[in-house]
């Protein structure tokens, strides 16, 4: 019976620091560099399917792109869209643009970690 309850303890110590890990990250943006600039590239590109491919309104792309991870800053021009948004260590920023016949794709010049 002993051993039992430790076996209860212990692994509900781990339940519970697994859970603030989880909701640290997801609460307080708690991200390594290389997981932020692929959270950024993939809403950018995903903001600009649905705007310019889908044809989506700005408001809709918006409440889309936030189920995966939501954005501190969209700045939508004519046929591109900027994403950035930052954790406690950095800021990352990510710009999508439209192409008629090739569709969205990422601009790696103007992305920064």
């Amino acid at each position: 019976m002993k051993k039992f309850i430790k076996i209860l303890y212990t692994s509900g110590s781990v339940l519970v620091v697994f859970f603030l890990v989880v909701f640290s990250v997801w609460k307080w943006r708690i991200l390594p560099d290389s997981l932020g600039s692929v959270y950024s590239s993939f809403v950018a590109k995903e903001g600009c399917s649905c705007l310019f491919v889908s044809k989506g309104s700005e408001e809709y792309c918006k409440d889309y792109t936030k189920q995966f991870f939501s954005s501190d800053l969209w700045i939508q021009d004519e046929n591109s869209l900027s994403i950035e948004f930052s954790s406690f260590f950095s800021n990352f920023k990510s710009k999508a643009i439209y192409k008629e016949k090739q569709g969205c794709s990422l601009d790696h010049n103007r992305r920064s970690y």
